[in-house]
């Protein structure tokens, strides 16, 4: 005799136990929604979503190891928007260059031409390939290298951190001051790169002769022997968005 009791009721909660209720709304969806496809249209459907979620997945870690690594997030962001035959054209002349060891590779000209978003683009590329990259402005590495003066780490620590990486991006080399201390910090710095097989990129809005007496023999000879000055002239893509129509 029962007391009108069900025996071992089951408990909502419990028997949604381990079940991935998004997925499982998800499936019944479908299900409401069947209009007819195989269940090979659908799988290879669910694969190809799969497939994109898994992609941007990857840009996302991707976009946060650069920024992680000093890249700009505008340059960044940029990536694939930059176009234009003579920016390409750089690109490849610089690729070439950034599998070469020790090469010097310097990007100079005017402002908005795309300098650094091909030097993040090129260090997107080594990235991608499992190589150390960073980027800094030059001025930062010499202010770094000033602030051991003052009992703030030690210089060869400094030194370390610049010299590690496979690729590493000086840019805005024209805002350091042209002294005895910031010229020769920055010479020991790539001379060292050059000679251990690490490509360096230097980038500076100097004129190709005014770049060529800043830079000073020593570099502008290893330059010559591995690398290249790439001059920038063509018309600046900040101008380009700013009069799309001119």
């Amino acid at each position: 005799m029962t007391s009108g009791k069900i025996d071992d009721p089951i408990k909502p909660q419990g028997g949604l136990k381990g079940v991935n209720l998004e997925s499982l709304l998800e499936s019944i969806t479908l299900l409401a929604e069947d209009d007819g496809r195989s269940i090979e249209e659908l799988e290879a459907e669910a694969l190809a979503a799969e497939k994109q979620r898994e992609e941007e997945r990857r840009a996302a870690y991707e976009r946060l190891g650069l920024i992680d690594r000093g890249f700009p997030r505008r340059a960044i962001d940029c990536l694939d928007e930059v176009t234009g035959e003579p920016w390409k054209k750089a690109l490849r002349d610089a690729y070439r260059l950034v599998l070469t060891p020790g090469s010097i590779i310097v990007l100079n000209g005017r402002y908005g031409t795309g300098k650094t978003v091909l030097s993040t683009f090129l260090g997107r590329l080594m990235y991608r390939r499992k190589r150390r990259v960073l980027y800094t402005k030059a001025y930062d590495y010499t202010m770094d290298l000033r602030e051991t003066f003052n009992g703030n780490g030690s210089e060869s620590d400094v030194m370390k951190r610049y010299k590690a990486p496979y690729l590493l991006v000086l840019d805005e080399y024209h805002e350091v001051k042209d002294t005895d201390f910031a010229g020769a910090a920055l010479e020991r710095l790539i001379d060292y790169r050059h000679q251990n097989g690490k490509p360096t990129i230097i980038i500076s809005n100097y004129s190709p002769a005014a770049l060529e007496d800043r830079l000073g023999p020593a570099i502008v000879s290893r330059i010559h022997l591995c690398g290249t000055i790439i001059t920038c002239d063509w018309k600046s893509y900040r101008e380009i968005n700013y009069h799309p129509r001119e």
